[in-house]
């Protein structure tokens, strides 16, 4: 008997974990939890959630929460496209969700004519709906539906949904039954090699369910019958955005996986989940240190960044509240927690205090700079590893 081979090794096990969009109106309050275990498989490198819940109970319970991708990228894309694979003539875009929008109407502007999936009338589901439940919905048997309704495409958006979709096999037929015999899908997908090096525990999230580098990316598309024609790293300061231009394989073939530099992506991982512990024991000591001199500590916004490095680093009890200005969020508590989020103004007249940011890293310096001018030469580090001010340097 065959012994037989765990194509997939466990990296970091947090348990249990408040979903991040519950805020709750009072403290401690029982909230929606999902169990997050990041694995690898040591085939492929690809980096995932050990996970079988329907993504759809993550759904957000309030219209506020919303979810921003780069975008500066995007004029030149259309552009470059649009002259390298079409010859700057007149051609029909689709778009699968709300995160395409934006590009579509690129587009749109430039004199094509583009279509996006209606949630409501094509998937049956409440309009807006969030990328969970959209790649849910998607599956095939809406492909004669909308192949009735719609045109089918020279070029087909899917901007960041790749990597939350759970049956990508299901979800890359219904893309390639929506183009024409010779179109293009362009996938757009975030690119996790900055996070994974700097071992940045926030990077993992219940929604997203796979945590790609630029290596990886390409087992996964050929996993699912897709082969890579262009691919691009945009840069960003934390986390780079990877852009891919695909087409399906044109006959059935033998899967041939991208080993290329695998041993490397697995250290990556591996890494990854050492490091996490050891930030772990670092902070616990740093933070008790603190609240022994009575010193505060502060997060600067209250989004699902800041839940995620309180919580995976379980130091909920050294965090005495949480800054954000968004009418929305003020005077909510965190997700499963005792932690309030208060206004701005609750800086007023706190020196003994660390404010830990949580913002991007471009906004950074201005922001420090305006926070120190309105509040006074308050001790400011940041929870991102790739900061200049980090609290981990």
């Amino acid at each position: 008997m065959k012994k037989k081979i765990n194509k997939y090794n466990e990296i970091i096990n947090l348990g249990l974990q408040p979903v991040s969009n519950r805020y709750n109106k009072s403290p401690n309050k029982k909230c929606l939890e999902a169990n997050l275990i990041l694995e690898q498989s040591n085939e492929t490198g690809i980096i995932k959630l050990k996970n079988s819940r329907n993504p759809v109970i993550y759904k957000p319970l309030v219209k506020w929460i919303k979810y921003n991708e780069p975008e500066p990228h995007l004029d030149q894309f259309v552009r470059t496209t649009l002259k390298k694979y079409f010859n700057n003539k007149k051609i029909i875009v689709g778009g699968i969700s709300s995160k395409d929008d934006t590009t579509l109407n690129r587009f749109f502007k430039l004199g094509h004519k583009i279509w996006r999936i209606d949630e409501k009338k094509d998937l049956k589901i409440s309009s807006g709906s969030g990328i969970e439940t959209v790649q849910h919905f998607l599956g095939k048997n809406r492909l004669n539906h909308l192949n009735k309704k719609y045109d089918k495409v020279d070029f087909l958006v899917v901007r960041h949904i790749w990597e939350h979709v759970y049956n990508q096999k299901e979800f890359s037929d219904v893309l390639k039954g929506l183009i024409k015999k010779d179109g293009i899908i362009f996938i757009e997908i975030p690119d996790c090699r900055k996070l994974l090096k700097s071992k940045d525990i926030t990077m993992i999230w219940e929604e997203h369910l796979f945590y790609y580098t630029s290596e990886t990316i390409i087992n996964s598309l050929r996993q699912n019958g897709l082969r890579v024609i262009s691919k691009k790293v945009i840069s960003y300061p934390t986390e780079n955005s990877i852009l891919l231009c695909i087409k399906p394989y044109k006959k059935k073939r033998n899967l041939i996986l991208n080993h290329h530099n695998l041993e490397k992506e697995i250290n990556l991982g591996v890494n990854f989940g050492k490091q996490y512990k050891k930030n772990k024991k670092y902070l616990h000591k740093l933070f008790l240190e603190m609240t022994k001199k009575k010193k505060e500590i502060v997060l600067f916004g209250g989004g699902h960044l800041s839940l995620a490095f309180i919580a995976f680093y379980d130091i909920y009890r050294y965090i005495s509240f949480i800054i954000d200005d968004d009418v929305n969020k003020k005077g909510m508590f965190m997700p499963g927690s005792a932690i309030q989020i208060k206004s701005s103004n609750e800086l007023n007249n706190k020196k003994n205090i660390l404010l830990l940011l949580t913002v991007n890293l471009t906004s950074e310096k201005k922001l420090i700079k305006l926070i120190k001018e309105k509040y006074g030469n308050l001790k400011i580090k940041s929870i991102f590893p790739l900061s200049a001010y980090s609290i981990f340097k």
